[in-house]
């Protein structure tokens, strides 16, 4: 070492020196750019002597094309310095890329490259991840609302009605297993019968009855001695009948053999359809319904429950239906599973994924 290295300050020495948090501006000999540097203290390290680690960022500024040319993370650990450069990178997307790791869940993708494939549009949870991720970037939002706009792949508001949409389906199944969850929706509604808690319920989500119905029409009564839960405008255009039972309403006897109460509800469905029939040249009834034509109306009956159903239920529930022409009968539980299906929050197809065989829902 010569006495001139003797009294040169190492780079170690003028980072450990510097004080956390100040900016510190030097010029370029020459004036022709700038050298901007900040010290921030690290963690602390246990050694021998206990040594705080310092990260030193230094900024490379061109004055004569207003750009930062380059930029270098060093950091200090006792007698070691690790340094990073960044010589072409721009800055700014530098920043961009910061900001959008601290917004990432990073345990969630620490092992995995995020890959617009069927792998993410099978599952939602990898959509929603890969969503966050463009997001994060003002490029990606007006992606997003491009594709919204301009693609038809999704409408605005799409988002909205299907989280609208899990919310009945999560009430659905609160009110339906849960009598305190049930209780407190009645209190909400402010009704006095069970009954009237469905229908108000249905009435907010029509969706949940199926996709053959495409509007619930303002007349209920038939005439006066037959009033109906629900007449809607079917998805072909014609008057079709939806009626309900509680879904504590008795199913089979011992020997798997519709109850009396079953076999009631379902001769008054078909009393509903005989006398639905003879309104056709009805024109103040015609009027109540929209004019919307009535050709051999069809009825859904949601009756009872099924979730604890066995094979011999199930089977002697197939029969049932199958022995109607124009009335369906469905039960609250199978009604349920379905509309987790339609918003993507089914356990029957996360049963069919594991290799277990399930029952098929009647749709």
């Amino acid at each position: 070492m010569t006495w001139e290295d003797a009294f040169k300050t190492s780079e170690e020495d003028i980072i450990r020196n510097k004080k956390d948090g100040v900016i510190y501006v030097a010029d370029f000999p020459g004036g022709t750019g700038k050298y901007i540097s900040i010290i921030e203290a690290g963690i602390n390290a246990d050694l021998d002597v206990k040594i705080s680690s310092r990260i030193h960022l230094r900024i490379t500024y061109l004055t004569n094309n207003e750009k930062i040319n380059g930029v270098e993370v060093a950091k200090v650990d006792g007698t070691k310095i690790e340094k990073i450069h960044f010589s072409t990178l721009d800055f700014e997307r530098i920043l961009q890329l910061l900001s959008l790791f601290a917004e990432l869940d990073l345990k969630a993708v620490s092992n995995k490259t995020v890959v617009f494939d069927e792998s993410i549009i099978n599952d939602s949870n990898e959509v929603q991840r890969f969503l966050t991720l463009i997001a994060s970037d003002p490029e990606g939002r007006d992606k997003i609302s491009e594709i919204a706009e301009h693609y038809g792949l999704i409408k605005i508001g799409d988002i909205d009605s299907l989280i609208q949409k899990k919310e009945a389906v999560e009430r659905f199944d609160k009110i339906l297993n849960d009598p305190e969850e049930f209780d407190a929706y009645k209190t909400t509604l402010a009704v006095r019968k069970d009954e009237e808690v469905w229908q108000r319920f249905f009435s907010q989500n029509s969706w949940i009855l199926g996709s053959d119905f495409v509007e619930i029409l303002d007349e209920r009564h038939i005439d006066v001695d037959n009033i109906t839960d629900y007449l809607l405008k079917s998805y072909d255009g014609f008057v079709d009948i939806v009626e309900l039972k509680l879904p504590n309403a008795p199913f089979w006897t011992s020997e798997f053999i519709p109850r009396s109460e079953l076999t009631s509800a379902t001769m008054q469905c078909n009393r509903y359809i005989l006398q639905t029939e003879r309104k056709i040249n009805d024109l103040e009834f015609n009027k109540k319904i929209q004019h919307t034509p009535i050709v051999k109306p069809r009825i859904t009956l949601i009756y009872g429950r099924s979730l604890s159903w066995g094979e011999v239920e199930k089977e002697a529930y197939r029969v049932l239906n199958s022995s109607y022409t124009t009335l369906n009968v469905i039960t609250y539980d199978y009604l349920l599973e379905r509309a987790k299906r339609l918003v993507g929050a089914s356990q029957v197809e996360e049963t069919r994924a594991s290799g277990v065989e399930t029952e098929d829902i009647p749709f």
